[in-house]
């Protein structure tokens, strides 16, 4: 019994993984790296918890500038 066309099949399967997660990681970074603007704007209040980052409404209650 021969196993090549197992073996094929898994190595495309992992080529078509690896390819795919390169060229969304590729997009996703070109465009958070294009403009000046920061990566936790992007991420949703729920992740930016789970890392640690300040969400905007904290960010703004513990900032001490008063506008007119």
């Amino acid at each position: 019994m021969s196993y090549q066309a197992d073996r094929i099949e898994r190595r495309n399967r992992r080529k078509a993984i690896i390819i795919t997660t390169l060229l969304y990681g590729g997009l996703l970074t070109f465009f958070l790296i294009k403009d000046d603007v920061s990566w936790s704007e992007y991420l949703p209040e729920v992740v930016q918890q789970m890392i640690g980052e300040d969400t905007p409404d904290e960010a703004v209650a513990a900032s001490a500038e008063i506008r007119p």
